[in-house]
């Protein structure tokens, strides 16, 4: 008994040494090691017109582009409509990329990278809205496709989800085409109609052209990507 105790005694004591001795090794080389952070000049601040580019997404909002599950032409004029405000808005982004409307209405651009053998990106947003459950407008605070810019918000259906993400992506590279940036890699933005009842129409029309194309993305940025300061 005494035996396997002293037995047990030694295989602990053996184990808090190997513990000891490898916890000093981690430490040591922490210390040892420099920082494997990647050094990065400052980026200089943008200068963005907030104004003008609220006015635009508010026009956005003002226009219902409303999907339905049954009816796929329901919201053509507002779709098309809007497709002419994202073309009006973004002259330069839209002379330096290649635009298809898929599926009738959404819309797929191809801004070409200067390395063909990097692998291309895709950002992702949506141009239709959730509709008005009849009978809940006069519940509003403002109007529910107003596209207010009051209090510091833009107000109305879209303003968050989706066309905000939207026209942030398309406020972000007419900038950088305005300064006749070129990405490396190839990017695509990926603009669908439907994705409030499914995405099928769209989304997955853009998903199976791409894929026909033999396009393999690297990675995509999706909505979801807002950041905010006093919401919640």
């Amino acid at each position: 008994m005494r035996r396997a105790i002293g037995i047990l005694r030694n295989i602990i004591l053996l184990l808090i040494a190997a513990v000891v001795i490898l916890a000093a090794v981690l430490v040591a080389n922490a210390w040892r090691k420099s920082s494997q952070q990647i050094a990065v000049s400052p980026v200089a601040p943008v200068t963005i017109d907030e104004q003008a580019a609220a006015q635009r997404l508010g026009a956005a909002v003002r226009l219902q582009t409303i999907a339905s599950v049954t009816d796929a032409d329901q919201s053509a004029d507002a779709f098309r409509a809007q497709h002419d405000l994202i073309a009006a808005s973004f002259p330069a982004f839209h002379a330096a990329a290649k635009r298809e409307i898929v599926a009738n209405y959404s819309l797929l651009y191809t801004w070409e990278g200067s390395d063909p053998k990097a692998a291309p990106i895709a950002l992702l947003a949506h141009q239709d809205v959730v509709p008005i459950a009849p009978g809940t407008e006069g519940d509003w605070q403002v109007p529910p496709f107003s596209g207010a810019v009051k209090d510091g918000f833009i107000w109305g259906r879209g303003s968050w989800d989706d066309k905000g993400n939207l026209f942030s992506m398309l406020e972000a590279v007419e900038q950088l085409a305005k300064e006749n940036f070129r990405p490396k890699r190839t990017v695509y933005l990926a603009f669908g109609h439907d994705e409030e009842v499914s995405g099928k129409r769209g989304a997955m029309a853009m998903s199976k052209l791409l894929q026909s194309r033999g396009v393999r993305l690297d990675f995509v940025f999706d909505e979801g990507l807002l950041i905010t300061e006093g919401i919640l």
